[in-house]
């Protein structure tokens, strides 16, 4: 008699992938679908001048720049005009805080900044007021005066790519209603 080797963690897997392909396919029978870019009414998007009512210079192309690259991630194109939907940012609020010092020294700082959106889809107007990170951003005061503004320069990029994600979000959930 001859014995047969059988490998266990080839049967788990495909009995693995098995089942995650069942429940896919069950899910669209229930008429549920996945959200994306995809199912989003517009193919391409204006982005406008960024307006910076704070006095913190060159935000408003990071913040630009930042709701650009997250468009492009979700597979919308970014055009300069003429775009399907059009989006206007205003920057109102940039704040730092300290939240750790010691002998009165600042070692740690917190970055707040709020923005305003105004969506413009054929006419139809849809606004968020006052957004920002869904995170906490702070940045490293010690070292040299270089090195803390090194630091402040990343923790903006941060914010800025942060506030994008979640304007992106708030509008893909916008249209999934």
């Amino acid at each position: 008699m001859r014995k047969i080797k059988i490998n266990h963690r080839g049967l788990l897997s495909i009995a693995f992938y098995f089942l995650l392909l069942t429940s896919y396919f069950s899910l669209l029978s229930c008429g549920y679908h996945m959200v994306g870019s995809k199912l989003l009414p517009f193919n391409s998007i204006t982005v406008k001048p960024v307006q910076n009512k704070t006095y913190e210079p060159r935000l408003e192309e990071r913040l630009h720049n930042a709701l650009s690259k997250e468009f492009i991630n979700e597979g919308i194109e970014v055009k300069g005009s003429g775009g399907d939907t059009v989006l206007e940012a205003t920057i109102t609020t940039f704040e730092l805080g300290a939240i750790a010092a010691v002998d009165d020294k600042v070692k740690e700082q917190v970055l707040t900044m709020r923005v305003h959106i105004k969506l413009n889809d054929r006419g139809k107007i849809t606004e968020f007021k006052s957004m920002e990170s869904p995170i906490k951003i702070t940045f490293q005061t010690t070292g040299t005066v270089s090195d803390s503004v090194a630091e402040k320069e990343r923790a903006t990029d941060k914010a800025c790519s942060e506030i994008a994600k979640e304007i992106v979000g708030r509008i893909v959930m916008t249209y999934a209603k």
